[in-house]
């Protein structure tokens, strides 16, 4: 029942947006995912995302993530993740990209409540050396600040909000964040540390002279393995 009244909520508040005029895309977003722990403090998770827009009948982009964590002392977290990607330039030319990033992070259990607020730092280079100078939207620099909520007492269920904020850091004209990302969530537990997500997420940015929004519908799948077990040692006789 409660799938079906986000999902519901999800295809209204698209419709809507679509419809405000050529401000307005609507995107989806499908991803899988596997990963789990390596040791006790240390994962490793690898994630394949495809990306549609223009009302989500045109390719956006398809990347690869691979992130390694480490789990810090009293609720915090690092992490650091490489990103290869394939996406389309102004000429509708494929082409692939490069994105580093790092993350700290922070997570705290209040009520029923899973709190986590995140800090990314994030390069993506351009693909040509000499752009750099020429053309710097095309290797901006990011610090991401990012606050999720989720609510973890349902049996199989997990509904969350998240809401994030993108901050250009090494252009001095575009001080301040001036893209923001408001997501509402659902996923569900699977048999064998599987999961499924469905998620919305109303994207606005306002770095050129007209405001740019967008709505987006995204399902994940993902699977988690367990961690490697060590090998007993026998007493010697």
């Amino acid at each position: 029942m409660m799938a079906s009244r986000l999902l519901h909520t999800i295809l209204f508040l698209s419709v809507a947006c679509v419809a405000q005029g050529q401000r307005w895309d609507f995107h989806t977003w499908h991803s899988l995912k596997v990963g789990g722990e390596l040791t006790k403090d240390i994962s490793l998770s690898v994630e394949q995302q495809v990306r549609l827009n223009q009302n989500s009948i045109h390719f956006d982009e398809t990347f690869t993530d691979i992130e390694l964590g480490y789990d810090l002392p009293k609720g915090f977290d690092i992490s650091a993740a490489y990103r290869f990607s394939w996406a389309l330039d102004k000429n509708q030319t494929l082409f692939n990209r490069h994105r580093y990033s790092i993350d700290i992070g922070y997570a705290e259990k209040i009520w029923k409540l899973k709190t986590k607020f995140r800090a990314r730092f994030q390069h993506r280079p351009s693909a040509y050396l000499f752009n750099e100078r020429l053309e710097p939207d095309d290797s901006p620099m990011f610090v991401r600040l990012k606050l999720s909520v989720e609510y973890t007492k349902l049996k199989k269920w997990t509904p969350g909000l998240a809401f994030e904020a993108f901050i250009r850091v090494e252009d001095p004209n575009q001080a301040g964040a001036q893209k923001f990302r408001y997501r509402a969530f659902l996923n569900y537990n699977l048999p064998k540390r599987q999961e499924v997500g469905l998620f919305y997420i109303l994207e606005t940015d306002h770095t050129a002279y007209t405001p740019l929004f967008a709505s987006i519908v995204g399902i994940n799948y993902s699977f988690e393995w367990k961690r490697p077990k060590k090998k007993k040692k026998k007493d010697k006789k």
